[in-house]
Parts: C-alpha cells; structure tokens; sequence
C-alpha cells in the first residue's frame, strides 16, 4: 500500500506575516546596500572616508539580523528546550494518565536521526528523528519530531530501534520519545510484534520543523503562484532599492541614481563614457564652476568619473585646497604645495566655456584614443612673449597669460596630452 501524506487534505495556506515581512525586507536592503556600497566604493563614487563607518555599521547590522534570527529560532524551539528538560514530556505524560485517552503510549521504530546543530546547557543535543510510529487500532504512519538528548543516550535510538512513543493529544501525529518509560512498556519496546520490523507507513506528516519568526515551519504550507510571483518581486524590489541606496546617500540626490540605472547596461559592456559623454561633461563643468565662484582657480580637471579643483581657499590668504567632486559629494583637503601657488598662475571661472572644452575634446578625439582618454581641463599658462633689451637698464622679459584646455591620454610608456588655446582653440603641441 503506498504511504499517504497527511498533508495532501489538510494542507495549510501560506499566511502574511506582518512581522516576518518587515524582517526580510529589511534583510534584503541590508544586503543591497551592502553590494551597493562595494559597487559605488570599486567605481569611486563612495568617498574613501566613509569606509570605516561602513564596515562598522554592517557589522553592526549582521549582529542585529543574527541577534533577531537567533531569539526568534530559540522561542519556537522553547517547546523543545523543554521537553529536553522533562517539562512537555511530563505534561504529555500526566494527559496521557487522565485524558480521555488513558493511554497515549505506542511502539515507533527509528528510521533516521541526525543531529540538527543545537545544545543546550552544553549536554543536551537536539536530534531530528524520523519514526515509523505503530498506533493500537489504526494504520502506522511517519512522523519527522525534534527532541533533545545527550551523547550518553545517543546508541539507544540508533536505526532501527524500537522507542515508546507518547503521541501529543494537542497535536495528532506528533509526540515525543519516552526516554524513561515503566518496565512493561520498556519490555515491548525489546521484543515488538515480528511485524513491525518490516512493516512500512501508510501515511506521513509532514516536517513542522521550526519557522522563522512565526511558529513551526509548515512545509506543505500551500502558496499561490501568484502570490509567489509577488514575493519575488518584492525581494528583488528591496534588494534594488538597497542597492541603490548608496548611490542616492553620497551623490546628495536620486539624480545619479537615476542616470546609474540609465547607464548600467553600458557599464556591463563597457561602453560608459562617464563624464566624457558630452551631456554629463556639460553637466559636470557646470558643477565645478558653481563650487568656484568667483575664486581663484590653479587647475580644474575632468576625469571618467570625478572632477579635481585646486582652487583658493576662502577663509585663507594664499592657500588653496584639493577638491574632488564625485556627482554632489566634494571632498575637500588642504593641499601642500599652496606655498608654490602664485596668483598671477591661476584663472577665474569667467575666463573659460564649455565651447572650449568641447571644441577641444572632439579634435583631440580625432587624433587619440577615446578609450585611453585620462582627463580634460583647464590651466594658465605663461609664456614669454617679448624680450626688451633697456641698454644699460638690463632687459625687461614681457609675458604673455593665456588660458589652456589640456586632454590628457594614458599610454603604454607614460602620459601624453593635447593642449589648445582656449580662446581660439587652436592646437599649442
């Protein structure tokens, strides 16, 4: 006769769990904003010193999820924990000796156990077993429980023992082992009926084994496809917005986050220009020129995926400080050379254009390689202009300050660059 599942007709259906969602979703941005963090970190979006609080704050936050998980598995198991300690076990006793059913004692035979990867008290094991259990007047059946014991009693449930087993009357098809029972239950369990040896189950339960943070784990617990669907969908939205998360927190805005996920195919190919692509390098100069102002600039640089200024500092005379905008985040340092800074060396924001930068970013295009393209900018440049020579008065040296675009290219054996007057655009090397 083949085994019957009991779960076939009474199938529970898979309940919303207010709390559990609310866990996992959290669960899932975690994990998102964890991946999100590494990928905005590899691609140099995540200022470097946000490292520490990172780590810190996800180590904090797996403390968190485990501290969670951990209480939420030892209240469900608590029913276990005591049935190790003889509380349940006592309790199914004392119903089985004044229920309506004086006699809730049947012979089981150990099909399987194997140890479940929990201790109590550093003494009790919690063992999974699988019984065939033989029931006085009805069809055996298969039954998987979840019982504490001791390495000490571990050989007397080997495979193919015989145990007494208390069936729980709150909880048809479940029980627990009587670890201890009377003499005369202890005498069958050494010598059952021939036929018991051999004989097969005609029916199961199905594994409650233990939920996360709602109960026993039903695992015939009945989901529709459509609500399945939903759950995915739900999982994948949590982890992408976690993902995202990151993105939108260092760049100040969901603008970058917006072009992010515009651009991420063309990242998985490798064809993202970044700030090279004429929209996003119009939109990244007019960053760099509203963080100037009207102050005094030394350099101002264009990279793939950031913008560097060196560029006076207001609060102090002479000096000048390292800026590096990553989309609405700057970083900004004090730079050590400010001593060898001089005035007459630096430009105002008014002295430059986006047509210049395009005009030269697409001839120096023309003759270098777009794919070894390091970075595009603006400097000052002096050059002597006229040499006057006053007689005896010595020599008056005139010279001439203009403003340059320089597109710089990595090569194989250094650097080279292209450097083009930014008022005419005509091509100075």
């Amino acid at each position: 006769m083949l085994m019957q599942s009991e779960s076939s007709s009474t199938a529970p259906k898979a309940r919303f769990n207010p709390r559990r969602f609310l866990f996992l979703a959290a669960l899932w941005m975690t994990i998102g904003a964890f991946a999100g963090f590494i990928v905005a970190g590899a691609n140099g979006v995540a200022p470097d010193s946000w490292i520490p609080f990172v780590v810190i704050g996800f180590i904090a936050a797996s403390f968190l999820f485990t501290g969670v998980f951990v209480a939420s598995i030892a209240r469900n198991l608590k029913p276990m924990i005591e049935s190790a300690q003889g509380g349940i076990a006592n309790r199914i006793l004392e119903s089985a000796k004044g229920g309506a059913t004086p006699d809730r004692r049947v012979l089981a035979r150990v099909g399987k156990l194997e140890e479940a990867g929990l201790t109590v008290s550093n003494f009790n094991h919690l063992f999974i077993f699988t019984l065939t259990v033989f029931p006085e007047h009805d069809a055996p059946y298969e039954t998987v429980i979840r019982q504490f014991i001791t390495m000490g009693e571990l050989p007397n449930f080997h495979t193919g023992r015989f145990v007494v087993f208390v069936e729980d009357p709150e909880n048809p098809g479940y029980g627990l082992i009587d670890k201890d029972p009377p003499e005369d239950w202890q005498q069958k369990a050494a010598e059952p009926p021939s036929t018991y040896k051999t004989q097969k189950a005609e029916k199961s339960y199905p594994d409650k084994g233990t939920g996360l943070l709602g109960g026993p784990l039903h695992l015939s617990a009945r989901m529709s496809p459509l609500r399945l669907i939903a759950n995915l969908i739900a999982t994948l939205a949590f982890l992408v917005l976690g993902f995202l998360a990151p993105f939108a927190l260092v760049t100040g805005g969901i603008e970058t986050v917006t072009t992010f996920v515009q651009d991420l195919p063309k990242t998985l190919t490798g064809r993202d220009e970044g700030n090279f692509d004429q929209e996003k390098l119009r939109k990244a100069y007019e960053r760099a020129v509203a963080y100037a102002g009207n102050r005094q600039i030394y350099r101002m640089n264009i990279y793939k995926d950031y913008v560097k200024l060196t560029i006076a500092n207001p609060a102090r005379e002479n000096a000048y400080d390292d800026i590096t905008m990553r989309g609405a985040v700057v970083d900004s340092r004090p730079d050590g050379t400010s001593a060898s800074i001089k005035p007459e060396e630096t430009f105002r924001v008014s002295d430059t254009n986006f047509a210049m930068l395009e005009h030269a970013l697409g001839d120096a295009l023309v003759h270098g390689d777009k794919n070894r393209l390091s970075y595009i900018g603006f400097r000052n440049r002096s050059a002597i202009s006229t040499i006057r020579i006053n007689g005896a008065s010595g020599m008056t040296i005139y010279e001439k300050k203009s403003i340059v675009v320089t597109v710089g290219f990595d090569s194989d054996y250094g650097s080279t660059s292209r450097t083009y007057d930014a008022a005419t655009g005509q091509l100075l090397n």
